[in-house]
């Protein structure tokens, strides 16, 4: 059972069991970073720092209780049963009954929709350390300077602030030809084309529909903001780790296949594509 204590710059979490390392460095976000003994992010332009004290009770800095339950409670993932979701795919395959063995503490986090479309249209043909990097060049220049016990970050740049850049502007960061696809993400959002809390509603092929309006935006990059921002828990984003998982260790070699075994796991596709990527990208075979 959750039990919360409010001390006097932190608040303590117990009866909740999160591999931090898992969870944070999936490839679902990218804005925190493992330090000594503790994480630090930014979130809801705050940074935030998180130190785990055993197995199932982590520290959480400059975050008060009225603020963990109307935002990181949702952000964690705490409102699900993570016991019932992870028998259920246990109970599924062998590969990813491995899978959740190893990695069984990893949440599935719920992100703010705009950050989370930005940032997985940056990621595109990027590795991870590659897409952090530039994602914190975006929020220096664009976003808040933030300070919290000595350390200094930026939040994530507003709209707004996205809607006065120029295409330049974002390529002179290293962005590419992804600057323009930033651009027409934030027009669209600025112009009410995109309206995150209408694809909400929405079915989620219809929703998919929408956001690959936005140039540049595919069927990977729209799933990923779909399952990552949206609570769309059905949506399986398939990259190249994922092809692999689906072909090597599945043996699947039709669309048939694999659209099957993405249906066969409902509203919990999207836990088991978290599970697979994350257990094939650090343990795939050589």
């Amino acid at each position: 059972m959750l039990n919360i204590k409010w001390y006097t710059d932190f608040i303590r979490i117990s009866g909740v069991h999160i591999d931090f390392d898992a969870t944070f460095f999936s490839g679902q976000c990218f804005r925190w970073k493992k330090m000594d003994d503790f994480y630090i992010g930014v979130v809801d332009e705050k940074i935030i720092f998180i130190k785990p004290q055993d197995e199932d009770t982590f520290d959480i800095y400059n975050c008060s209780p009225d603020e963990f339950k109307k935002s990181f409670y949702w952000y964690f993932d705490l409102d699900k049963d993570y016991d019932e979701i992870l028998e259920k795919l246990s109970g599924h395959d062998s590969i990813l009954k491995e899978a959740v063995e190893k990695y069984r503490g990893m949440r599935l986090l719920n992100q703010e929709p705009f950050e989370c479309m930005i940032s997985f249209i940056i990621s595109q043909n990027n590795n991870i350390k590659r897409i952090q990097l530039l994602i914190e060049r975006l929020c220096q220049a664009f976003g808040k300077k933030i300070t919290y016990k000595g350390f200094v970050s930026w939040s994530f740049p507003t709209l707004e602030s996205l809607w006065s850049s120029s295409i330049d502007d974002l390529k002179l960061l290293g962005l590419g030809y992804r600057a323009e696809y930033i651009k027409d993400a934030v027009e669209k959002v600025k112009n009410g084309l995109i309206n995150f809390d209408e694809l909400t509603d929405l079915e989620v092929q219809k929703a998919k529909q929408v956001l690959k309006t936005i140039k540049g935006i595919g069927d990977k990059v729209a799933d990923c903001i779909l399952l990552y921002s949206l609570q769309k828990y059905n949506v399986f984003p398939i990259d190249v780790w994922v092809k692999r998982v689906l072909k090597e260790y599945y043996g699947f070699k039709t669309k048939d296949q694999i659209r099957d075994f993405i249906n066969s796991f409902g509203d919990l596709a999207g836990y088991a594509q978290l599970f697979l990527f994350h257990y094939i990208r650090n343990n795939h075979k050589k």
